[in-house]
């Protein structure tokens, strides 16, 4: 089956489905679609908005985990500082005199101050004092202090001999991971050094730091040193897992992968080395080789710059809004449930009144033009049944006017015949007073006469509207040339028309007004009237000129034809307005220009800059009998 017989099937049974079921079909599409979107997109942005704003709480508890858990360090530092200055210490330790009876005691002193410090401190591995102050005493029972030479091999040694304190890495005996020591030089009251204390953190005073923080109770936590090396791994009941030694394979894809012995996530180092580098914090959402994803979030470095690592499943926290997507979800079915009976049930009764509208617009077809409709379920209804009704009183109007005028044109047309007859008698007349009055050599007269046929004939133009623009300029002269011989003073008559513009149509009599006005009202100083037609084509200045005085719609064409009629008369009166004159001849063109060309086109009249009257008369453009019809909407022309 092709689509297009595939469309056509389904405009046949859609042209054949009533309107009921459509609207209740549709009805229950969209608000399923509807539904289903909305649903959708709340869900995700639900999800995205709160998985965001737990992972920026729980980095924030991460942090504030970091700075708490590594608070120990003020700790550490202030032990070994009070070690360091205190005088009972010091003293003990200057020995270069006493008898070796008197150095075992202070040794012991010594020790037992250590000892104290230890207890005191209960999350303090171990306090060691280094010194070659006891180097000849015999070692009766085990003790923190040893000689200097045990510690002058590390590689931090030369860096302590420069400082009074430092923090320093270490070898743990058990296990051989790097942890923290804190060493700080003892100065004599000379400012010698007399000896070194070393406060030793094992792994287990590191984990007991973090032991009793809320956050170790979710997911697992990784602590990692500043090479972005994982010291341990803390569980989720809080046990420390060594973490071994891996290496890093920059092969291998996946960022996450399991782990047997922690049954959780270890991240990939290479990825922990990225990102311990920066000294920010943040969150990713990693995905292992088997796509589970994992929230990872990593803290601001610690006063010794390490940092805790937080992984935990993005199923688990993101549980509880899917639990509130499924409530969502029973909730919009319900509610699409209850509102499909509704539609269906508003539907019947929507449809009722347009199967009462079909059934009366059958009758109508019938010839039944009397059938009205009553219907008031809703306004719309209402104004279609008043709609209706109202269409079928124009009908029963519309075809008595009809009537009405065949009846009207049959007698136009037989009045037209009559009328046809009048002006051939007075063509008739008026030639044989011409040949009369040649008879008698009175040229004069035979020269007006003749004038005045062509002023009437071309007046009437056999009733057309418009006229050719070479006919209206023949009009014009043989209305001058009446004139000229019956008036007092000279009349200098002069035309400038564009050549293309002869041909063209414009509505007929519509210089001879105000050639007449300039006739009888301009008065010229100088006993010659000077009077002046230009016609030329209509140029952009003087079409926003025009536009701007009448604001009309935009122009249906781009050209159009001015016309500019100029006198050297007296010119007009002080606030002169179109409105306040009281001839009819300017009147009657502007309303005629305007009702056959349209209000963008009419007559503007202004005082010339040298005297006189300006007359400006914008036109449109209409050179073949073609344009005309389309102008005038097919009205006779």
């Amino acid at each position: 089956m092709t689509k297009a017989s595939l469309s056509i099937r389904i405009r046949h049974k859609l042209q054949q489905s009533k309107l009921t079921t459509l609207m209740v079909t549709c009805f229950i599409a969209f608000n399923l679609l509807l539904v289903s979107v909305i649903v959708w997109l709340a869900y995700q942005s639900f999800s995205a908005v709160t998985f965001a704003e737990i992972s920026k709480a729980r980095l924030a508890l991460l942090n504030e985990s970091t700075r708490r858990g590594f608070d120990f360090i003020t700790g550490v530092s202030g032990t070994a500082y009070s070690l360091a200055s205190n005088r009972e210490l010091s003293t003990l330790l200057h020995t270069s005199n006493a008898r070796p009876l008197a150095q075992i005691h202070q040794r012991r002193e010594v020790s037992r101050m250590i000892e104290h410090t230890l207890v005191v401190n209960d999350r303090i591995s171990s306090i060691e004092l280094y010194t070659d102050a006891f180097d000849e005493v015999p070692v009766t029972m085990a003790d923190h202090i040893y000689p200097v030479q045990q510690i002058t091999d590390e590689h931090w040694f030369q860096t302590l001999r420069q400082a009074d304190a430092v923090w320093v890495p270490l070898q743990e005996q058990s296990s051989g991971h790097s942890l923290i020591g804190y060493a700080q030089r003892i100065f004599d009251s000379h400012g010698e050094t007399v000896a070194y204390v070393l406060i030793r953190l094992s792994r287990d005073d590191i984990v007991q730091r973090f032991a009793d923080l809320p956050l170790l109770q979710d997911g697992q936590v990784l602590l990692i040193d500043t090479a972005g090396h994982t010291i341990m791994r803390i569980g989720s009941q809080g046990t420390a897992v060594t973490e071994p030694e891996q290496a890093v394979d920059s092969n291998r894809s996946g960022l996450l992968t399991r782990t047997a012995e922690a049954d959780g996530m270890t991240i990939d180092p290479l990825w922990l080395e990225q990102h311990t580098r920066l000294g920010e914090d943040g969150f990713e959402v990693l995905t292992d080789e088997n796509g589970n994803q994992q929230l990872v979030l990593y803290s601001r470095p610690g006063t010794l710059q390490w940092r805790i690592v937080q992984t935990i499943p993005v199923h688990t926290l993101l549980a509880p809004v899917q639990t509130a997507g499924w409530q969502i979800i029973a909730v919009a079915v319900i509610g699409l449930l209850c509102s499909v009976l509704l539609a269906y049930w508003f539907v019947r009764r929507i449809v009722r009144p347009l199967q009462q509208l079909i059934q009366h617009m059958k009758r109508l077809e019938e010839g039944q033009f009397d059938t009205r409709i009553t219907l008031s379920f809703t306004e719309e209804y209402a104004r279609l049944a008043s709609g209706f009704n109202h269409m079928a009183s124009r009908l029963t109007e519309l075809m008595n006017q009809v009537r009405e005028e065949s009846r009207a044109k049959r007698e136009a047309q037989t009045g037209l015949l009559e009328a046809q007859i009048k002006p051939h008698f007075l063509y008739n007349t008026l030639d044989m007073i011409h040949w009369r009055a040649l008879d008698y050599e009175a040229r004069d007269i035979s020269r007006m006469i003749v004038q005045l046929s062509k002023l009437l004939r071309i007046g009437l133009s056999g009733g057309r509207l418009f006229i050719c623009v070479r006919d209206e300029l023949e009009h014009a002269r043989c209305y001058v040339s009446i004139q000229a011989e019956r008036l007092p003073f000279a009349i200098a008559y002069e035309e400038q028309v564009h050549p293309l513009l002869r041909g063209s149509y414009i509505p007929k009599i519509i210089l001879q007004p105000f050639i007449e006005n300039a006739v009888m009202h301009a008065c010229p100083d100088d006993d010659v009237l000077r009077v002046k037609v230009e016609i030329q084509p209509l140029g952009e200045q003087e079409q926003d000129t025009f536009t701007r005085r009448f604001d009309p719609p935009m122009l249906e064409q781009s050209d159009g034809i001015v016309i500019r009629i100029t006198d050297n008369g007296q010119g007009l009166p002080e606030n002169w307005r179109e409105d306040q004159c009281s001839g009819i001849g300017i009147h009657n063109v502007q309303q005629r220009i305007r009702l056959y060309c349209g209000h963008q086109y009419g007559v503007q009249l202004a005082n010339g800059a040298t005297g006189g009257t300006v007359v400006t008369i914008t036109l449109p453009r209409i050179d073949n009998e073609q344009q005309l019809r389309l102008w005038l909407g097919g009205e006779s022309a």
